[in-house]
């Protein structure tokens, strides 16, 4: 079986299952995103060690915990942010290296926040605007950005080079990924499948603009670990860190975004 056909199966099998998830929300999403922190935790775990930084499965534990609760309960956000730098800096307390101790704290905490608070915010994202079906409107459009980048920057994309961490993104990839997501929710707008303007714009622009920042720094992640895909797990697609990156940069950023206007 070709990579293609692998890629064509995959997607066949799981898109189906992660649009209900998103679509009845809920105990599903709740449990959808669960798995995905635990599967991209656990990545992330096995992507530092090989370069040498060894957090430990407990951290697993602690990343799974901190996103429950963030999903669940809101009220505690500034204690679980706190608790999560605690976890990533005590380690250097009682096992200081001059040279390793500080960038595994960092590295730590980054990790918590990557894999367990940004799902959570995607989360809420999905659960305060189920009617409107924000979340889904988000990830049909970072497939479109995934889709026009990737054909547009194989047919035409002669500027590369321009990410350092992601040599082969051209320019005019990048420039019909960001295009593309704003040209589908005006026709959506004005063909009355979808309302609200302003709310559809905003989510083309974090498909378009931070769903592929958010390939970047997974790309940044990957290529610091000197690993061409965060797993093996997904026959022709890589890992979940792979599959999820721009959706995890884009979906907490909606949810961020939106919370701040309803707040002016």
């Amino acid at each position: 079986m070709t990579e293609l056909q692998k890629r064509v199966l995959v997607s066949v099998i799981f898109i189906p299952l992660i649009l209900a998830v998103i679509w009845f929300g809920g105990i599903w999403l709740i449990l959808g995103f669960a798995l995905v922190t635990l599967l991209a935790s656990s990545e992330y775990i096995a992507l530092l060690r090989g370069v040498e930084v060894k957090l430990g499965w407990p951290w697993l534990v602690v990343a799974v915990a901190a996103y429950l609760v963030m999903a669940i309960w809101r009220d505690f956000d500034p204690a679980v942010l706190w608790a999560l730098f605690l976890v990533a800096a005590l380690p250097s307390v009682f096992l200081w290296n001059r040279e390793k101790s500080l960038p595994r704290a960092a590295l730590s905490f980054f990790g918590l926040f990557y894999t367990a608070v940004l799902p959570a915010l995607i989360v809420r994202l999905g659960q305060d605007h189920l009617q409107a079906r924000t979340l889904l409107w988000l990830l049909i459009l970072i497939w479109c950005t995934d889709s026009a980048a990737y054909f547009v920057g194989m047919a035409w994309g002669r500027r590369r080079n321009v990410f350092a961490m992601s040599p082969n993104k051209s320019w005019e990839g990048f420039a019909a990924g960001a295009l593309v997501p704003f040209l589908i929710v005006i026709i959506l707008y004005f063909t009355k499948v979808a309302d609200g303007l302003a709310v559809l714009l905003l989510t083309a622009f974090a498909a378009g603009i931070i769903g592929q920042f958010g390939d970047l720094v997974e790309s940044g992640v990957k290529r610091f670990c000197a690993a061409k895909d965060s797993s093996r797990l997904i026959p022709g697609h890589g890992g979940i860190l792979d599959r999820s990156d721009s959706l995890l940069l884009a979906g907490s950023f909606l949810y961020c975004a939106l919370k701040v206007i309803s707040k002016v």
